[in-house]
């Protein structure tokens, strides 16, 4: 059984009430000029292929002003074209969720497998909430497909760092009791992942209302590069900031490559980080 005082605190419930209110703002300020204006001005895209997974209940619609962005930014964006992200059947345990989420990485494979082979490039990956869940474990199985994988808030810490956790059992009415719920078996999947082989940009938010710092961030690896932005849960996919970290984060060289730097960022930038 694992402690309670040993896993991240979810969000509060007012943060999470506080969602939609903030969503709908960082929608419109994408129509700002003085957005318009920085967006237009990131680097150029290298022309590189890259796939948007869509977080849990969501489709490629979801994301579609995202790739839309990408796409006038100089690249290849594509969608992920598995349906919806959501599973039919009730789920009451951790195990039924790992089953879920290893269908839907195999899946990512066979997709990404095919735009490598229509492109000869590796693909980048930017998963938001769920789908950044698999991007980080299809980055680690096979990284011979990945360029680099940018998480959107996603909970690949522990599960119960969220505020959806106690809202899923509810909702599917499960009665198992916490310590049966087998969330050791999310966190020692992630050891049983092999090496970080692949560049990570993690994009976390403290006002997010779902996913909790301590449930997004991946600490002290050579590979990983947390970056705090402002941002609700529900905004990540429509958030000009969000955006301009995504396009920087994209430009980088491999072989050269840059954390994030505040400090050296436009003032627009920094005054909403």
């Amino acid at each position: 059984m694992l402690e309670k005082d040993i896993y991240p605190d979810p969000p509060t419930t007012q943060q999470l009430l506080k969602e939609l209110p903030y969503a709908a703002k960082e929608f419109f300020q994408l129509a700002k000029p003085s957005w318009r204006k920085q967006l237009d001005a990131v680097p150029a895209g290298d022309g590189h292929p890259i796939m948007t997974l869509p977080g849990f209940g969501g489709g490629d619609g979801s994301m579609a002003i995202l790739r839309r962005f990408l796409n006038k930014s100089g690249y290849q964006a594509h969608p992920w074209e598995l349906g919806t992200n959501f599973t039919k059947e009730r789920v009451t345990t951790m195990d039924s969720v790992l089953e879920f989420c290893q269908k839907k990485e195999s899946e990512i494979v066979d997709r990404l497998k095919t735009i490598t082979d229509k492109t000869g490039e590796k693909v980048s990956l930017i998963g938001w909430s769920l789908g950044g869940v698999y991007a980080n474990s299809v980055a680690q199985t096979h990284p011979e497909l990945v360029r680099q994988i940018i998480t959107l808030g996603s909970p690949i810490g522990d599960p119960r760092g969220t505020s959806t956790w106690d809202i899923l059992k509810k909702l599917n009415r499960s009665d198992v009791p916490e310590e049966d719920q087998n969330v050791g078996a999310w966190l020692d999947r992630k050891e049983g992942l092999g090496e970080r082989k692949v560049r990570t940009s993690i994009l976390y938010s403290l006002r997010d209302g779902a996913v909790s710092r301590g449930s997004a961030v991946i600490e002290n690896h050579p590979l990983v590069d947390n970056i705090e932005v402002s941002s609700s849960h529900v905004g990540f996919a429509h958030n000009p900031l969000v955006y301009y970290v995504i396009a920087d984060r994209l430009s980088q060289d491999l072989l050269d490559w840059d954390a994030f730097d505040v400090t050296k960022q436009p003032q627009l930038i920094q005054k909403h980080l």
